[in-house]
């Protein structure tokens, strides 16, 4: 989440005449994140969040992740619940940007989660992965690896002697992922973006997940490999194997996985580590102008790219 779009207030209380969920008291920005412009909106009756859509969701995409959104919320998954307005829609133009309204969640997200969050974490994505099971809408994966060339390419042409030979790596893992990657593994809607700052929860307990706009159709568990790739390493950035067990099985209690989604694994957490260590090298060559948002280290996913690139690589490892 992050703020790259000012709302007036004049505009945003016009805006919310269409909507019966009463009028505007406060518009708080929230700063996280360095996709969407995200606000807490607080009306006379209760909060709520308030997304623009920027660079990185096509307005056509929409649709599928709403869709999904209410899919999920219908089936009892703790998400948030997209708000129509009086005529009925969800998606609505709001300082030329596209924009929707969801239901506030409670809790809060954990910067440093332990096993027993993990766990949960694995068993809230099998239930997401169950319960979207028949849903009807398909959307490719816009950062999916067929993107990734492109990405490095892109990279490469901002000319920063700096990122030269992080790109090198970059490259070098992207041969092996493009030779090995597991097409055949089975697909279905993913949340693709399920990093803990994504995960709430309340008295130790998951209360909810979050930010679905990078929600796809994708290789099932590669979306159990970003979870790993963004939750199993400490404060210093070490690989914690226990924390990793603990997802997996998690996972596991829910929806087992084959041999060969387990095998795939290492090679699947070196696809995420390479897609978020490629999109925040962008976002940092490519910086938005007064946006107002959490810049992410393209360094810190380039430490797990490198570790997981040694897993595939060797042929072994935890999973």
């Amino acid at each position: 989440m992050a703020v790259f779009t000012a709302v007036h207030d004049d505009d945003l209380a016009r805006y919310l005449l269409e909507y019966d969920i009463g009028d505007p008291v406060r518009l708080l920005p929230i700063a996280e994140g360095v996709e969407n412009t995200n606000y807490r909106l607080e009306t006379t009756t209760g909060p709520y969040v308030l997304t623009l859509f920027e660079r990185r969701t096509p307005a056509d995409a929409l649709p599928y992740v709403v869709g999904l959104m209410r899919h999920l919320h219908a089936r009892g998954v703790l998400v948030p619940s997209p708000i129509a307005d009086k005529a009925g829609r969800y998606l609505k133009n709001l300082s030329d940007r596209p924009s929707l309204i969801v239901s506030f969640l409670k809790g809060r997200s954990v910067k440093d989660p332990g096993p027993d969050m993990c766990r949960e974490a694995g068993a809230g994505l099998a239930n997401l992965h169950i319960s979207a099971d028949n849903y009807g809408n398909f959307r490719p994966n816009p950062f999916g690896i067929q993107s990734w060339e492109s990405l490095a390419e892109s990279c490469a042409q901002a000319g920063d002697s700096s990122a030269s030979d992080l790109l090198k790596e970059i490259l070098q893992a992207l041969d092996l992922l493009v030779r090995r990657w597991p097409y055949h593994l089975p697909k279905g809607a993913c949340h693709t973006d399920l990093f803990p700052d994504n995960v709430f929860f309340e008295d130790s307990r998951l209360s909810g997940f979050i930010d679905f706009y990078f929600s796809c159709d994708e290789i099932r568990a590669y979306d159990l490999a970003i979870c790993v790739a963004s939750w199993c390493f400490d404060r210093q950035n070490h690989f914690v194997p226990k924390r990793a067990e603990t997802m997996i099985a998690g996972y596991e209690a829910l929806r087992p996985l084959s041999s060969d989604e387990r095998a795939a694994l290492p090679l699947l957490c070196l696809g995420a580590a390479v897609r978020f260590t490629l999109t925040r090298l962008y976002d940092q060559l490519y910086p938005q102008e007064g946006a107002l948002v959490t810049e992410k280290d393209p360094g810190q996913f380039a430490e797990r790219m490198r570790l997981f690139y040694a897993m595939s690589t060797a042929g072994e490892g935890i999973f």
